[in-house]
């Protein structure tokens, strides 16, 4: 009985390294995983301003396009209009 009892003390010794041991890690990958999630949230935040950055540039050429345009318009309009006083 005491050869079982020594055998089974061993065992649970064992038992109690390998929980502790996975206890252990289960901590650690916890950390880890809060870790990715905020890297994975700050790399949403970055590509959410990128986008709004890009669309910002976006919009201001085609302002810059329509006001090239309009230039362009009233300086024909300009010219249609001198060259019909002269005449």
């Amino acid at each position: 009985m005491v050869l079982a009892y020594n055998q089974l003390a061993v065992e649970c010794n064992g038992l109690r390294q390998e929980l502790e041991d996975a206890e252990q890690e289960q901590s650690r990958l916890r950390e880890e995983n809060e870790q990715l999630r905020r890297q994975y949230d700050h790399l949403k935040m970055a590509k959410y301003i990128e986008l709004c950055d890009d669309d910002k540039r976006l919009n201001r050429q085609r302002i810059n396009k329509l006001v090239r345009e309009v230039d362009k318009c009233i300086a024909m309009l300009k010219s249609t209009t001198s060259d019909e006083i002269n005449e």
